[in-house]
């Protein structure tokens, strides 16, 4: 909940709003949970997906208010896009598929907000899945992995669903956030990397959640903004705030600049900067987060909005994709324009 004054609060609410997707919430004791399991979904049920390219859903949503645009319905590319978690409070490690309050928080947030940043060729694909509880990701013991395994079990599932029967050759997008990103890297080590079928990968966006360059054999990470078949992350702080966890490992987290596309720590000018959207799926305010990275993670300076000192955060993790979303969406249609099914 923020603390922020009222009045203020009127003033900047614009960017706030971006970034609503959580607030304050307490961390569940792990002892409540227990390690049953719900049934496996089964993808060729229309049902379990969130998102699928021949119907209207939240993901086909533009933006009220957003400057014109080319259109994007005829980019040859799918997108494979994962949400991230949904789940804060329940009995059981992973949420069932059946869940309609998550699902439906899941589509109204995370399939508007943000799947939708990706949506440039008209056919995206998201399946929805037994996603472990936010805790797993503090806990770190065997039964917080055996969660995420569940959760990746079902995302692979969707994965090879969607290979066999829908993706025909095409060129590949794969997107998520915070835990959906975490699968993404679970998918790109087990069938990207190395393997065929990085001949058909357009772009990995993992936002969200940290890679490392060493977790993938060949793949590498993106270093320029049209480049293809490379992998894009970053997790946003705000200026000054490194998270405790950095410098566990001999070396630092891939970071993407989601405005340059860049790995080289140079802060976008203001200009470059293309526009938030926010909890509304409302455009506004372009030309006002500068970013830099630095030690791995992105550095955002206070918007250039009255009463900015009031929205100094140390974590923009909700964000990640919001903040920069007309940016997102133009480097995705770049690279997708860039790709070529021969190379």
């Amino acid at each position: 909940m923020s603390l922020l004054p009222l009045w203020p609060r009127i003033a900047v609410v614009v960017i706030v709003a971006a970034t609503s997707l959580s607030g304050c919430v307490s961390l569940q004791d792990q002892s409540e949970l227990a390690f049953t399991l719900s049934e496996e979904p089964q993808f060729s049920n229309e049902m379990q997906w969130a998102s699928l390219p021949w119907r209207l859903d939240p993901s086909d949503e533009i933006p009220k208010k957003l400057p014109d645009s080319p259109p994007y319905d005829s980019l040859e590319v799918d997108v494979f896009f994962v949400h991230p978690t949904q789940y804060f409070n329940g009995a059981v490690y992973n949420a069932a598929i059946e869940d309609i309050k998550l699902n439906e928080e899941a589509d109204r947030y995370t399939m508007l907000l943000q799947a939708s940043a990706f949506n440039v060729g008209g056919k995206l694909y998201a399946p929805r899945y037994r996603q472990a509880h936010i805790g797993v990701f503090t806990w770190q013991d065997s039964l917080s992995l055996a969660a995420l395994q569940v959760a990746y079990s079902d995302v692979r599932s969707a994965f090879l669903h969607y290979m066999e029967h829908w993706n025909d050759g095409r060129g590949i997008i794969l997107a998520g956030h915070s835990q959906g990103s975490f699968h993404i890297r679970w998918l790109l080590q087990e069938f990207f990397d190395g393997k065929s079928l990085s001949s058909q990968l357009v772009a990995a966006y993992g936002p969200g959640f940290d890679w490392y360059p060493s977790e993938f054999q060949q793949l590498k990470a993106c270093e320029k903004p049209d480049e293809v078949g490379c992998l894009c992350s970053w997790m946003s702080y705000g200026e000054g705030y490194f998270p405790k966890w950095l410098g566990y490992r001999d070396e630092l987290p891939i970071c993407t600049h989601p405005v340059t596309w860049k790995l080289n720590g140079e802060m976008n000018t203001l200009e470059a900067h293309q526009g938030v959207v926010l909890s509304n799926m409302k455009f506004a305010h372009a030309s006002k987060i500068q970013a830099r990275s630095e030690r791995g993670v992105l550095q955002i300076m206070p918007p250039d909005v009255p009463f900015s000192r009031f929205l100094h955060r140390d974590n923009w993790h909700v964000g990640d994709i919001n903040l920069f979303w007309l940016n997102v969406r133009a480097n995705a249609r770049n690279r997708a324009e860039a790709y070529t099914p021969e190379r």
